[in-house]
């Protein structure tokens, strides 16, 4: 009788032992958070590229009035230096030292968010919201006309003057690049109307385009196909 007695307590003593280990163990595992979201990097691009075009507006801006303050003042090349023209030199060196560095940044800018694919997407924008939105159709043609090295903006006026509908059929494709020279490849569909009936017409362009020392892509020539 004994035995057994003894026998069910070495048993007992074990289960608690058993479960109680089972218990600590549990409790032992390190809960693994759920990953953190991180943002795209394009997003953060996005928001230096927002942030440099509003530094490079202000800077513009206080250049434009600081111009229209000395033509109203009359300053002339060959006036004494006094206290006040002292002043005038040193405000132009920080200008000037202000002009080299955002010319950096936008140099550096352009280089990491311009290539020649952005830009030719960027101009067909132009076009395309031009013709959507009849109220900014000059504004946005003037804009169009600034994609490219040499360029009208009148030519573009009359050009899609009689377009109702434009699309762009297929993302810009890189055809070639070489440093900065390269050619884009895009379909596109544009609708004329004339005498009440559409004209519907889809074609393949191919744009060339030079970058220039500060990396602004500019569209020199295309091919109609």
């Amino acid at each position: 009788m004994n035995t057994q007695k003894i026998a069910l307590y070495i048993v007992f003593v074990f289960v608690i032992t058993l479960l109680y280990s089972c218990q600590k163990k549990d409790e032992q595992t390190p809960q693994i958070p759920p990953p953190k979201e991180q943002s795209a990097d394009k997003e953060k691009e996005l928001k230096d590229k927002e942030e440099f075009l509003k530094l490079k507006e202000q800077e513009l801006k206080t250049w434009e009035e600081r111009l229209k303050r000395q033509d109203s003042l009359g300053i002339k090349k060959d006036k004494k230096i006094t206290k006040d023209s002292l002043k005038t030199v040193k405000d132009t060196s920080k200008v000037k030292t202000k002009k080299d560095k955002l010319a950096e940044k936008e140099k550096e800018l352009n280089k990491k968010f311009g290539n020649p694919k952005t830009a030719v997407h960027d101009y067909l924008e132009y076009i395309q919201r031009g013709i959507s939105d009849t109220k900014n159709f000059d504004a946005n043609m003037k804009k169009a006309s600034e994609m490219w090295q040499s360029r009208n903006v009148e030519s573009f006026k009359k050009s899609y003057k009689g377009v109702t509908k434009f699309v762009i059929e297929s993302e810009p494709e890189l055809v070639n690049q070489k440093g900065n020279v390269a050619s884009v490849k895009v379909k596109i569909k544009q609708t004329t109307t004339k005498n009440g009936k559409d004209d519907e017409k889809e074609t393949t362009v191919t744009y060339n385009l030079n970058a220039d020392d500060n990396g602004n892509w500019k569209i020199k020539s295309n091919i109609v196909k």
